[in-house]
């Protein structure tokens, strides 16, 4: 009652406010009213809706709109009352810190901390808002249990997540990232958020940083939870978890029992003596001790059996990998389907995603699942999503038939091939790979492992399907700035097509290479991939495939300033284009001629190039090329002195590259109209845009890195900012 009277004076303080601000923007329009009462109006209209939101929970109202993404309430609970105490303590207004950073080693029980607390947390109404983010990936070798990155997340993806469960789509979709966490922290100003992040240990260090900065930053009284196994506690409550007490075990242990009966009956006919030594086998781990629990409830063992068994474990290199294999030993074929798609899915799937990639019948799915997450092989999550324990998930792809992952795999190739591709259309769907990207790239690395392309090929199926999925992905990693992904796919792919004899294959994955390592000025790496394509393409592939080795080449002739070499070259694709009849071929190589042609100084001859390329692309309506043309007659025009012209280029390049999502271009574009506005000498507007160019490339590290670097580093100087 003294919370909620507390509120309510709060409200009303605040809404006074409120309204005296709102009568002074009054007396302007929407265009003369000064900023900081914008600001001001703006955190004052967000701290009323906390309030109110807050309020609406204490008064036993789920507000509709409040952004809620907990995971499902945990089953059982039991114990950490002290570290409950001090979490919920260091998360109201008084404490200074930012929050709650919870460590330990492995299934002490982190994550199930954090929600314990979120969810009192909720029920005491000290937020508006509960957010929560996971980025828990642990992996199973022949070595025993170890942590691995596979840059499945980063502190973009989280913020994204967070804008997303905000409504705030505008910071969804925003494509730089660092304006992205800068207009998250504007969107928590006035409000009370809760922000979860789970299992950063799976990180690298640069993206823990990047969050501990981030967290550092959040506006008071906004509060963060923060679980991994590092400790990571610095201007924040430290908690670092151990095993549960022998009393909270047992506690557990009843709890259990009550939500199954048979583990109930065993329970109660076994001594206190017995189930303190379980205890004492799993080591208090919560984990353990859970999965143990499962292995009486599902397959009716006694509690002595699997006692037996879990000291047994605990001797080997790898304790729940067998419990694992020792689990598997009941399960249905449908079962193992279930498991192996899973296995894929390296983010939460639902049944309805789970029956496309099985083939089996949701009723089906449906009857797995529920032995599947009794057993405790799998997580039932929110939002009727299910997610394998990470360590079950390496025990699945090591010990289940491989032909039950092929049907996942193939599912996710067929996702890649659907969405998306190189057609003049194709970047309209590349937000469907953006958001499964996670698991497209755990799918391009299992294929890779199965098909054993490394060394002696093991699966052919398997190096097919990377093929295939490189293939449909090369582009969208081009548009979006996968850029170090794409060498490594590609690289992938050259090794597939070897070891199958698929030459023309092997060429177009080292061509993908080639790009980048061209983009990026790194130019004897281009240089050997493009020979290595080249020798392909002469084992192997057609004529137009030929032709576009020789462009290769052109390329690199051209960045070694080898001006006649390259037109030689792009003269000799150009002609085969012509004779193909493959008109974005030739438009590809007219561009390229325009190149070299104005680093020679050439200006009307490489302008009459570009002409006749740009009017190829709007003949086919390939909005990425025109783009691209664009910046190239803009670029052309700057070198002329011939700004206004550069400025109209320049402009047109930009809202086709944003259309089209292609980082490079928007850089490109960018760094172009800051450069006419050098020219006109409005220093202050040209230095935001070379700014974001600059951002784009350092993430790219393309060619003109250093280039835009002095771009913004002069405009800062002409601004009087340096």
């Amino acid at each position: 009652m003294e919370e909620r009277t507390n509120l309510e004076q709060m409200l009303s303080t605040a809404q006074m406010i409120l309204q005296v601000l709102e009568q002074q923007a009054a007396g302007y329009t929407n265009l003369t009213i000064p900023a900081h009462l914008k600001v001001q109006l703006e955190e004052k209209r967000q701290e009323v809706a906390s309030l109110k939101a807050r309020l609406s929970q204490l008064q036993g109202h789920q507000p509709a709109n409040l952004p809620d993404n907990l995971p499902r309430y945990h089953d059982v609970f039991v114990g950490r009352k002290p570290e409950i105490e001090r979490c919920l303590e260091a998360l109201s207004p008084e404490e200074r810190g930012w929050g709650v950073t919870i460590d330990g080693i492995g299934g002490m029980g982190k994550t199930a901390l954090a929600l314990e607390v979120a969810h009192l947390a909720r029920k005491e109404a000290m937020f508006d808002a509960y957010l929560f983010v996971s980025a828990k990936t642990t992996w199973l070798t022949a070595e025993g249990v170890r942590e691995e990155t596979l840059a499945l997340s980063s502190l973009d993806s989280f913020c994204r997540e967070f804008a997303r469960v905000l409504g705030q789509a505008e910071i969804v979709n925003m494509s730089d990232a660092t304006e992205r966490r800068r207009a998250l922290l504007d969107a928590l100003r006035g409000r009370r958020t809760l922000l979860i992040w789970d299992n950063l240990e799976t990180l690298n260090a640069e993206e823990r940083d990047m969050i501990a900065e981030f967290v550092r930053k959040l506006p008071n009284p906004n509060k963060a939870i923060i679980t991994s196994r590092r400790r990571t506690g610095e201007s924040a409550l430290t908690i670092r978890l151990d095993r549960l007490s022998e009393a909270d075990a047992l506690e557990l242990m009843r709890e259990k029992g009550k939500k199954n009966p048979l583990l109930g009956e065993q329970l109660k006919a076994t001594t206190r003596q017995t189930l303190i030594a379980v205890y004492e086998a799993a080591g208090g781990n919560p984990l353990a001790l859970d999965w143990t629990l499962g292995q009486v409830a599902h397959k009716g063992y006694s509690i002595n059996l699997a006692l037996e068994r879990l000291r047994n474990a605990a001797k080997s290199p790898d304790l729940y990998g067998f419990l694992f294999a020792d689990a598997a030993q009941t399960l249905t074929p449908n079962d193992r389907k279930v498991l192996s798609a899973l296995s894929v899915f390296l983010t939460p799937a639902k049944a309805v995603a789970l029956a496309d990639a099985t083939g089996l019948a949701s009723t089906e799915i449906q009857v797995s699942l529920e032995r599947l997450v009794t057993l405790s092989l799998v997580n039932d999550l929110d939002g009727e999503r299910f997610a394998l324990h990470p360590l079950t998930r390496t025990y699945v792809k090591a010990n289940l038939e491989t032909t039950d992952i092929v049907g996942t795999l193939r599912y996710w190739v067929d996702y890649a091939q659907k969405y998306g591709g190189s057609g003049k259309d194709a970047y309209k769907t590349y937000d469907k790979l953006e958001a499964e990207w996670q698991n497209l790239e755990g799918v391009a690395t299992t294929l890779r492992e199965m098909a054993g392309i490394s060394g002696t090929l093991k699966d052919k199926q398997a190096a097919q399907m990377l093929i295939d999925l490189e293939s449909a992905l090369h582009n969208f990693l081009w548009f979006r700035g996968y850029w170090d992904e794409r060498v490594r796919l590609g690289e992938w792919v050259y090794q597939a097509g070897k070891v199958l004899g698929q030459w023309s294959d092997a060429g177009w994955g080292a061509d993908h290479v080639v790009w980048i390592h061209y983009h990026r000025a790194e130019t004897e790496r281009a240089a050997s991939w493009a020979a290595q394509m080249v020798e392909a393409m002469e084992r192997g592939g057609s004529r137009s495939d030929k032709a576009s080795a020789i462009h290769l080449q052109g390329l690199i002739a051209e960045q070694r300033q080898e001006w006649m070499e390259a037109e030689r070259f792009y003269q000799e694709a150009l002609a085969i284009g012509r004779e193909l009849g493959e008109e974005e071929n030739e438009a590809i190589s007219l561009n390229a001629l325009g190149g070299v042609a104005r680093s020679q100084k050439h200006y009307d001859r490489a302008e009459s190039y570009v002409k006749e390329a740009l009017a190829i692309a709007q003949k086919l309506g390939n909005k990425e090329l025109q783009a691209s043309f664009f910046g190239n007659f803009g670029n052309l025009a700057l070198e002329r002195n011939q700004p206004t012209e550069a400025r109209s280029w320049h402009e047109r390049q930009l809202a086709l590259a944003q259309e089209v999502g292609q980082q490079d271009l928007v850089a490109g574009a960018k760094s172009g109209l800051a450069m006419v506005l050098e020219e006109e000498e409005r220093y202050t507007e040209a230095l935001p845009l070379a700014q974001a160019a600059l951002e784009i490339r350092e993430r790219l590290r393309d060619r003109y890195l250093a280039w835009t670097r002095q771009l913004v580093e002069r405009l800062q100087r002409k601004a009087g900012m340096k």
